[in-house]
């Protein structure tokens, strides 16, 4: 049988086999509790400290700002839901249509108690125009939350110049950024955001570890009560996560984001691969301000989900959007807010890793012009 080749890193990523080292130890000898005041709790609080120091580093941010949840989902609601309770007088909220849908559902839960919310409009490329935020801003809008980068085009959106839009009127800024740690540099300080979220699965931590960075925690109001990571996210640490979370950090900042510009390269050869080969095919997104990694692609007159199935038989894996969505038989809501033409043009999504290499891209290039070119005869 050939060997899995795994093309689908937006929706999780492996454990790097440095980050599972770092974690073993933590799971049997050094099972300590951090709140403990005797040496073997001590002990395992200053390796939380530690690796809350690398995830800081990663950020360019204060330790101190930096809180571990239970993955990106959590760090997105604990801030919307921080925001909105912190203004009880202001019930406006912006967001944007192509957001994960941890912010979407709980955009919808707060309309269903009475916030009006405004999701901003995207054109064809996924591109959000500025002056929609501006013209969007009302006296009684309380926070606005904008990712910053697509989980299924890969879209960058410019968050300094909306952070710095929303505290002129003294708007609260919430960011994920899921998409984006590991896959460029991110410096919390020069984005100005309040907020920002990310979790570990996706930079070859493990499941079930998120992060949130609060810049200022005396206006935090917490989603879990409790005294731990100071009274902001109660419930004893998941320790041996938090750890590998810190392992995968260290590993980025090591690297200093020089496998990602190889990921570019091959992503970018992986396309013009496909457009030789294959005729009337479409690529998603803004193809110029995109993660390094992300490729939205679509062949005119496949059905993504057949295409995806038909790879899965040559162990090649893809998907056809979100993970968090993959459930629900309804289109992606992020095509949908680009008008895409999805009876003709629907996509699968490739989403590269560190592990892929120019050898799986060529024999998935094969297989697609092979599997593609079956599909249309049929």
């Amino acid at each position: 049988m050939n060997r899995k080749i795994y093309l689908d890193n937006n929706a999780t990523t492996s454990v790097a086999e440095e980050v599972y080292s770092a974690m073993l130890p933590y799971l049997k000898e050094e099972f300590g509790n951090p709140s403990s005041t005797y040496s073997i709790g001590k002990d395992v609080k200053e390796d939380i400290n530690k690796a809350r120091s690398n995830v800081a580093k990663l950020l360019n941010a204060n330790p101190d700002d930096i809180i571990f949840t239970s993955c990106g989902s959590e760090s997105n609601v604990s801030a919307i839901m921080s925001a909105v309770r912190s203004n009880p007088d202001k019930k406006h909220i912006i967001t944007t249509k192509v957001e994960h849908a941890s912010i979407i559902v709980t955009m919808g839960y707060l309309q269903s108690i009475g916030y009006d919310i405004t999701f901003l409009e995207v054109d064809k490329q996924g591109r959000l125009n500025i002056e929609d935020l501006k013209n969007s801003i009302r006296e009684d809008t309380c926070l606005i939350s904008i990712m910053l980068a697509n989980n299924e085009i890969g879209n960058i959106y410019p968050i300094k110049e909306m952070a710095k839009i929303a505290h002129e009127k003294n708007i609260v800024f919430h960011c994920d950024a899921v998409q984006a740690v590991g896959k460029f540099k991110i410096d919390v300080k020069d984005l100005d955001v309040d907020y920002l979220s990310f979790s570990g699965h996706k930079i070859h931590a493990p499941k079930g570890i998120g992060v949130l960075y609060i810049k200022d925690s005396k206006k935090f109001i917490p989603l879990i009560f409790g005294h731990q990571e100071k009274n902001r996210r109660g419930g004893t640490e998941n320790v041996p996560y938090i750890i590998g979370l810190g392992k995968a950090a260290e590993l980025i900042l090591n690297d200093d984001f020089e496998k990602e510009k190889e990921l570019e390269e091959l992503r970018d050869y992986m396309e013009e691969e496909i457009k030789k080969n294959i005729e009337d095919v479409y690529i998603y997104g803004d193809l110029d301000n995109r993660t390094p990694n992300t490729s939205s692609i679509a062949f005119k007159g496949v059905k993504a989900d057949e295409l995806m199935l038909v790879l899965e038989s040559f162990n090649i894996f893809v998907s056809t959007g979100s993970a968090c969505n993959s459930e629900l038989a309804v289109p992606s809501h992020v095509l949908t807010a680009c008008d895409a033409n999805l009876d003709e043009y629907s996509p699968i999504r490739v989403s590269l890793g560190k592990y892929n290499t120019k050898e799986e891209i060529d024999t998935f290039i094969k297989t697609l012009i092979n599997v593609v070119g079956m599909l249309r005869r049929r």
